[in-house]
């Protein structure tokens, strides 16, 4: 049995060490983590992605809902396989019994996120070259008003100290509170090597994935602190 897995670049380390740790030989497809920006262009991006493989029998997605950016995916070439999760920070902060803990007002970072191009960290340094730091301060203030804290998530896949100064600069001018969350592995080794149980949802070859499939079984545990 042949298969693949097609992943986001914004979690290339957490997948690797993932791949390395369950010993997986699977071929990995990375996607550049500027799709994000654009749920349909993602959309048409993975069709693509899809519709180009041959001898294989299952894909596997190593996306969350993004968006719903999976929403209307034809398993065209072999069966889709992917977790019922929001995204990606969901399935980073996953735990055994599908219990994915977020933190109510937290904005999420993890290297993948500071070194994409469209990272908030990029978009900000972006803007104080065009607007200056003042005016960029008040821009980002408002559009993060409903947030106040920003969580680096340690997914034990990069050293957190190499980040942590980059992510303090941007939680002091934006004025969040700035704190390490443990992240987990547990979701992409469960792709990796199964079983695919009610986590995860599998499209039989020529079908589609429809709203019904997006339906989450793990429960979201929201804390204020």
């Amino acid at each position: 049995m042949k298969n693949i897995v097609i992943a986001c670049e914004a979690i290339y380390d957490e997948l690797n060490l993932a791949i390395n740790e369950t010993r997986s030989e699977y071929p990995v497809i990375w996607i550049d983590s500027e799709y994000h920006s654009n749920p349909d262009r993602l959309r048409l991006k993975l069709q693509q992605e899809i519709d180009s493989q041959k001898n294989v029998d299952n894909i596997i997605l190593a996306y969350g809902f993004c968006g719903n950016a999976i929403l209307g995916l034809t398993a065209s070439t072999a069966n889709l396989i992917f977790p019922k999760t929001d995204d990606c920070i969901s399935m980073l902060l996953s735990k055994p019994g599908g219990k994915c803990r977020r933190v109510k007002g937290a904005y999420y970072l993890t290297r993948g996120w500071i070194n994409s191009p469209r990272s908030l960290t990029m978009e900000y340094k972006n803007a104080v070259k065009r607007y200056g730091e003042e005016r960029t301060k008040r821009i980002f203030q408002l559009m993060l008003k409903n947030y106040n804290k920003l969580m680096l998530i340690d997914t034990g896949a990069y050293n957190v100290a190499d980040c942590w100064k980059e992510a303090q600069k941007l939680a002091g001018a934006l004025g969040l509170e700035l704190f390490i969350e443990k992240g987990d592995l547990y979701l992409l080794k469960r792709m990796l090597t199964g079983p695919y149980d009610d986590q995860f949802c599998i499209i039989n070859r020529g079908e589609k994935v429809n709203i019904a499939h997006l339906q989450t079984n793990y429960q979201t545990l929201n804390f204020s602190f």
